[in-house]
């Protein structure tokens, strides 16, 4: 059962929905990608955590140099800080910098890390593997140049939500096939980790995709195609990680989904590959709420889950670097609020 106040926000998400479509609609890429910044800074919450520092910053993509922004607690400049880099959602074709400032103000801040947040290539303007690519070089750009940015290389992490959840798994398994660079912990959340047209293969596509619930089964068709452009595979690992033959060298994951999203049980069948795989892994589901509700402060399980996530963060990065010996963890059902 959803939450109220989820429930609450699925009928505001509702009428700006309508409201979009008796006016301008939903034809022109710019017009999407609008009105998604628009849902996401009319459920952001207020404004927090002033004791964050954010710098836009440029780091190296695949073709030229790509605008980022970093955020780290105050009083840390002096300091090399564990540093988690974040991929946008979207469905690799929306989403920008802007739109995830409050997510990571908050999990800057609890989690005592520095955040970078990347703004990679999108489709269709730029299909794959443009986003994908853009993604790995400014993650090893970023490994390179720590000293410049305040990084603490040793203590490298990688973090995406939705489709930015998908490049952060395949940029890690991309890096740990050369140990290039090393990255001692992943964060999924609601990824897209089967970018395949099998619905049916997922029961949570099925009861929650239909469009009710935020995110639907047509909408990651449409986008999936855009972001593939022509002559490309969804059954390419680098597109949808669940088919990569190989998950016994990455690190520390933690997966993070939500009782009503179409992408559930994508994310728990990846890390039921993980833990059978040898992987240190943990799964949480929040039960009561909806896809990208992490980015919606006006939620309480929103700020439950950043809590548990930034937890997460501080007990693997501050203890933990990339050599040393990793052993598999408990495994959470997560039946969380």
């Amino acid at each position: 059962m959803l939450d109220p106040q989820t429930s609450s926000l699925l009928e505001a998400f509702g009428k700006m929905t309508a409201d979009q479509a008796a006016a301008d609609g939903f034809g022109e890429i710019g017009a999407s990608r609008a009105y998604a910044a628009a849902v996401f800074k009319a459920f952001a919450g207020p404004d927090a955590y002033p004791d964050v520092v954010t710098e836009d910053i440029r780091v190296r993509g695949a073709e030229a140099m790509r605008a980022a922004r970093s955020y780290r607690p105050a009083g840390s400049a002096a300091v090399a800080l564990p540093t988690v880099i974040f991929f946008h959602g979207g469905g690799w074709v929306m989403g920008d910098l802007d739109s995830y400032d409050g997510l990571m103000r908050a999990l800057s801040s609890l989690s005592g890390a520095r955040f970078v947040s990347i703004d990679y290539r999108l489709a269709p303007e730029h299909p794959f593997p443009a986003g994908l690519d853009d993604a790995l070089a400014a993650t090893r750009w970023i490994a390179a140049n720590g000293t410049l940015l305040g990084v603490d290389p040793a203590r490298l992490a990688l973090m995406g939500d939705s489709a930015g959840g998908n490049l952060a798994a395949c940029v890690c398994q991309l890096a740990a096939m050369q140990d290039n660079p090393p990255i001692a912990g992943l964060y999924l959340l609601y990824p897209v980790i089967d970018a395949t047209a099998s619905h049916d293969a997922y029961p949570s596509r099925i009861a929650f995709g239909n469009g009710d619930y935020l995110l639907t089964r047509a909408a990651l068709d449409a986008t999936r195609d855009l972001y593939l452009g022509t002559g490309k595979s969804s059954c390419d690992p680098r597109v949808s990680p669940l088919y990569s033959k190989d998950l016994a060298r990455l690190p520390h994951t933690m997966i993070l989904t939500a009782g009503h999203d179409p992408l559930r049980d994508e994310g728990r069948t990846y890390f039921d590959r993980l833990r059978a795989a040898g992987v240190d892994a943990e799964y949480r589901c929040f039960a009561t709420t909806i896809h990208a509700f992490m980015s919606f402060g006006v939620l309480d399980v929103a700020h439950a889950a950043r809590r548990a996530l930034a937890e997460n963060i501080d007990r693997t990065l501050r203890v933990r670097s990339t050599r040393q010996q990793r052993s598999p963890a408990g495994d959470d059902d997560g039946d969380d609020q």
